[in-house]
């Protein structure tokens, strides 16, 4: 496979907008535009559609003075996120690709949305019933991000390393450094009631990752050793089977990250050899070993539901595409090069094009493999080693935060957050509310932070802020020193968002979820 080739799952490459509409019934001789009168505008709406006409009037004025605001804080963020113009372009023209959510009206096709529409929970549920054609659930559900820092779910002795909802938001799952993994029945949102708890063997430090089967039945973990552990999610079953990916190899070899195919019946594994196994679960046996890297591989997945593609992230820095269709020799297709030291964490949007990246670099970056650089060709170029000496769990990254790599392929990059202590992850928002146009992602700094497409900063979290109950209190000041957010996970229906992070000094866990609040207008 080339960086030109297509792949099964190839979403339309058509970026037209879609068919004009008609808003709120006003007939095509009347030109609404960002210049028009406000008033006459009010008079029009009005005469075509006389409750929508008086809503809009009623609430524009209050938007206005909201706009005016905020917009000094729109532009710092910008700013402080320092993307540059060119990356800026790239972003904004992802927005208008309709490869992230629908398309949004041009102001010069009729009703301007963003001008007109009052981003109130109830102003939005009364419009998406006069105008449904216009509100699908992604255009509704994208105003409505995760904004409050949070109450405390949950409170653990130990650290917590990872934490996420099911594909279906009916549970959330959580694994701690004591080797426990807790799963918690979610559908109640507000409620979370703990069903079961896998107590694992001690392996390495702590449980490094964990993966649920698309039908919710089996979870999978890792710690850093060569044995993964299958158990039920059933609260009756206790039984765990071990898988051995070793195969008579060091034993110093250790798995850090695992993922299940799309029909649960193989993993992959990212192993501190650098190389990418793929088991066949069924058959108890390593089907495949990829010699992809030369240096831990901190991250797997796969590219989309098919399981053809994979994508795997080292501390090499290097980002590597599998498509196991077409592997010569157990190559790899193609590199995404751009990041100057290792990958900390690997998302795949699920279309087998785009994929997300968190590095110790203090970046995460967006990537297309329509743009990588081919395995061939990668062999054949000699690309300078960037890495610097240090050790991010205990020190400052010593390097320069603008500096661009040389033959960086990325579509975007994203500064703000900070990458130390911990393998933090980042995630896309989710396809069936938000289209997937905001990417977010956990810090060493406590935080939460929620990025646009096009580089802005749209929302922060701060977990800190939420520690409120009287037990963490009494430690607040050391959890706020030392805290650090290494998960978050987005309810895929829900405007809820569920982080997961540790206190390096008093060595506890916590899991605060995030909601909507309405704003103030």
């Amino acid at each position: 496979m080339t960086s030109n080739d297509s792949n099964d799952s190839d979403i339309s490459d058509n970026t037209n907008d879609f068919p004009e509409e008609q808003a709120a019934g006003i007939p095509e001789e009347y030109n609404i535009s960002d210049n028009s009168n406000e008033s006459n505008t009010d008079i029009l709406l009005m005469e075509s559609n006389p409750r929508l006409g008086f809503y809009l009037r009623r609430t524009t004025h209050k938007e206005k003075s909201a706009n005016n605001k905020n917009s000094s804080n729109s532009y710092l963020s910008n700013y402080d996120n320092e993307v540059d113009v060119d990356g800026m372009n790239k972003g904004e023209i992802l927005l208008k690709s309709g490869e992230f959510g629908i398309i949004e009206p041009s102001p010069d096709k009729g009703l301007n949305a963003e001008k007109f529409f009052s981003k109130h929970a109830c102003h939005q549920l009364m419009l998406r019933e006069i105008l449904p054609g216009r509100f699908s659930k992604v255009s509704f559900g994208k105003n409505f991000k995760p904004n409050t820092n949070g109450k405390v779910m949950i409170n653990y002795g130990v650290r917590a390393y990872s934490g996420q909802y099911s594909q279906d938001g009916s549970f959330f799952y959580t694994c701690c450094q004591d080797f426990r993994v807790h799963i918690y029945d979610t559908t109640n949102p507000d409620v979370f009631k703990e069903t079961k708890t896998i107590t694992g063997d001690c392996g390495r430090w702590t449980i490094t990752d964990a993966n649920l089967s698309l039908d919710n039945q089996w979870l999978a973990y890792t710690s850093i050793t060569p044995i993964v552990y299958l158990a039920k999610t059933d609260p009756n079953d206790e039984y765990q089977i071990p898988l051995d990916f070793s195969k008579q190899l060091s034993e110093d070899f250790g798995l850090w990250s695992i993922r299940f195919s799309n029909d649960a019946k193989e993993l992959i594994g990212g192993a501190n050899d650098g190389k990418i196994y793929v088991y066949d679960i069924e058959a108890q046996n390593v089907l495949l070993q990829l010699y992809g890297h030369n240096d831990d591989v901190n991250s797997v997945c796969f590219a989309d539901d098919s399981s053809h593609i994979l994508f795997s992230g080292s501390d090499d820095a290097y980002i590597k595409v599998w498509d196991r269709r077409s592997m010569r020799g157990g190559k790899e297709s193609g590199v995404l090069v751009g990041h100057t030291e290792g990958i900390t964490y690997v998302a795949a949007k699920g279309d087998g094009r785009y994929c997300l990246s968190n590095s110790k670099d203090q970046t995460m970056k967006l990537w297309d493999i329509r743009m990588m650089i081919s395995g061939e060709r990668f062999d054949k170029i000699q690309l300078e080693d960037y890495r610097l000496e240090w050790d991010y769990r205990w020190n400052h990254y010593p390097g320069d935060r603008n500096f661009k790599h040389p033959q960086d392929v990325s579509v975007m990059t994203y500064r703000g957050h900070s990458v130390l202590k911990t393998l933090i992850r980042c995630h896309f928002s989710p396809s069936s509310t938000t289209g997937q146009r905001f990417l977010y992602t956990g810090s060493e700094d406590g935080r939460v932070r929620i990025f646009s497409l096009d580089g802005r900063i749209v929302q922060t979290l701060n977990v800190v802020e939420a520690l409120q109950d009287e037990y963490i209190l009494f430690r607040r000041n050391r959890f706020q020193q030392e805290s650090v957010t290494r998960d978050a996970s987005w309810h895929p229906y829900l405007p809820i968002m569920i982080s997961t992070s540790w206190s390096d000094t008093a060595f506890s866990g916590v899991i605060v979820q995030h909601s909507y609040k309405e704003p103030d207008y």
